[in-house]
């Protein structure tokens, strides 16, 4: 673990350390430097910045490191490089997302610097900028860094902020391990135990010797921070991202393959939740317990590699958020392969540009019959009062409500809208106030079809899918199973019967077709807002009808949350989602 050294901690009197990312790449451009007193970059190196920490004992002069509004003085800027292009809401991590390696090393250094400087260890002196406006009443308009940790999206920013402080004191006295980050933790896979298993931050991780010694998967190859394994019974490998848990392994730039591999299996790890999803099966953890198990049925064998589906990339495209939308989880990016069928590596998926191909598994073969097929506008006949409906009011609403507010968005409200307006036709969902807080609600649950799949951890509160009643989760791996997909998700093996029955599909075998046919989706948003069974007494027509119109109190349609304000907003979800069918219902004039 790097530490600072003595020539750039000035003897001066500071008062705090504000903690931050550069939204940047994994190196300290000179704009970086210009900013920031230190900066931890992708390797974990320092980088001192190009303000001396005394610049900001005074800023008067206007020659100081300036990184967080109204400040500045007396503060020390200490930043990790990375998390460009990264989203908060929905998270994408972007193609640069903060590691743990960054994290550690960042607390390291505010460790070294709260020594230097005795600064003490409180809410108020060692902070993200993300908690600045909450802890010190300074506004940051909206900042939130480095407050969302890439390996765990879910944990709650003020968590975040206390376990960052609880690691810098442990390195303050000491007590940081120098090796694993974890417990030793009792693993299986499909019956088979593993060797050297560990859980950190309620996470667990296999270790890629065991996988191979104990398991019989074979190590076909190793990039830099990449391997490709081979289960017994498969006939296409799993790539899976490989980490070093001490906190000190490094693989060398130059590193010949073979000395690659041997470190990866010295020393590797990967994480269990992202082989479980590259399996495909179920993973259950009980943390409790000290103990984790993947799979209760035999791996399934394939005779042919699996179709792909060629998708062109588009500007905010990640491999993550690609993975997380047609896999069901970010951290199956290394499935999807390039457009010569190689996959990715961290050094390619940085290049990912707009124009690329990606091509991604198992949607080719994966088509719905024809009698799934979405319904089309124009096969149904439009009621008197909605005549105003034709293409240039959908394209208004696809590219000018949406696409003002996130270009992003744009293009899979250009697939969904259309497909979700046929259905409130077939439904005799015909207002435009009701079609206005459908497609809101659409946009709300799912950033209008683009996350059609529950991005799956799992987190503290997936894990309580397993073996809950309400949902009637009765069956080992149901939690997995039953995950939330649609337009609106769906969620639990309840929900999946209600559905099968209603509509006359099989959904409790075939899960994915929630997502995979649109029509379904669509059916299950539109007919569930309409006749209140997501929530039973909560139907649209009783809060937007002819006569009413209250976008606000209509999400209990849904869900009770309206009064629920996120992390970095101001106003509450009701509110929210009111003003997102405000937007649609302006875009039907």
């Amino acid at each position: 673990m790097s530490e600072i050294p003595k020539t750039w901690m000035p003897k001066v009197q500071m008062r705090r350390i504000v903690c931050h990312w550069t939204a940047g790449t994994y190196q300290a451009s000179a704009l970086d430097r210009k900013h920031y007193h230190i900066l931890v970059e992708g390797d974990g190196n320092l980088v001192r910045g190009k303000h001396s920490i005394a610049d900001n004992q005074s800023t008067t002069d206007g020659k100081y490191a300036a990184h967080t509004a109204r400040l500045n003085t007396g503060s020390i800027g200490l930043t990790v490089c990375c998390m460009a292009g990264a989203r908060e809401r929905p998270f994408d991590p972007g193609r640069f997302p903060m590691t743990e390696r960054q994290w550690r090393t960042m607390a390291q250094a505010a460790a070294d610097l709260c020594v230097a400087y005795e600064i003490p260890v409180t809410s108020r002196t060692v902070l993200g900028h993300g908690e600045v406006q909450r802890n010190l009443g300074v506004a940051q308009s909206g900042k939130w860094d480095p407050m969302v940790l890439p390996w765990e999206p879910r944990l709650p920013t003020e968590q975040v902020g206390e376990r960052f402080r609880e690691l810098v004191r442990a390195f303050i006295d000491g007590v940081v391990p120098d090796e694993s980050l974890g417990a030793d933790l009792d693993a299986k896979i499909l019956g088979v135990a593993l060797k050297g298993s560990l859980h950190a931050d309620e996470e667990a991780f296999l270790k890629v010797e065991s996988l191979v010694q104990d398991v019989g998967w074979q190590l076909l190859n190793a990039s830099r921070d990449t391997l490709a394994l081979l289960p017994s019974g498969h006939t296409m490998p799993l790539f899976l991202n490989c980490v070093f848990l001490d906190g000190e392994t490094v693989v060398p730039d130059e590193a010949p393959e073979s000395e690659v591999a041997e470190l990866m299996m010295s020393h590797g790890y990967v994480r269990a939740a992202a082989a479980a999803a590259a399996l495909e099966l179920p993973l259950v953890f009980d943390l409790e317990k000290n103990r984790i198990e993947i799979g209760d049925k035999p791996l399934r064998r394939s005779t042919k590699p699996p179709e792909h589906r060629r998708w062109v990339v588009e500007p905010g495209d990640t491999l993550y958020a690609l993975a997380a939308r047609h896999l069901g989880n970010g951290a199956r990016w290394h499935e999807l392969l390039q457009s010569h069928g190689q996959p990715f590596d961290e050094a390619s998926a940085r290049l990912l540009a707009p124009g690329d191909v990606v091509l991604i598994p198992g949607l080719a073969g994966a088509a719905v019959s024809e009698e799934l097929a979405p319904p089309s506008i124009e096969a149904l006949p439009v009621p008197e009062e909605l005549i105003w409906l034709d293409g240039s009011t959908i394209h208004a609403l696809a590219a000018g409500c949406v696409g003002s507010v996130d270009a992003g968005l744009r293009r899979f409200a250009e697939e969904s809208i259309p497909v979700i307006l046929a259905e409130c036709l077939a439904s005799g969902v015909n207002t435009r106030t009701q079609i206005a807080y459908v497609l809101a609600t659409s946009e709300h649950e799912s950033q209008c079809g683009k996350f059609m799949v529950e991005i799956w951890g799992p987190t503290p509160d997936q894990k309580r899918y397993e073996g809950r009643k309400d949902l009637d989760n009765t069956q080992k791996g149901d939690g997995f199973r039953f995950r939330g997909r649609g337009y609106v998700q769906i969620t639990g093996r309840h929900n999946y019967r209600f559905w099968s029955k209603r509509l006359g599909i099989d959904l409790l075998s075939r899960p994915d077709l929630t997502y995979q046919d649109p029509s379904i989706a669509a059916r299950i948003l539109v007919q569930g807002m309409r006749d209140g069974t997501f929530r039973p007494a909560h139907k649209l027509p009783r809060y937007v009808n002819d006569d009413v119109v209250d976008f606000y109190n209509a999400r209990e349609v849904v869900n009770g949350d309206k009064a629920r304000v996120d992390s970095g907003h101001t106003d509450d979800r009701g509110t929210r989602i009111a003003r997102i069918a405000e937007r649609y219902l302006s875009s039907m004039s």
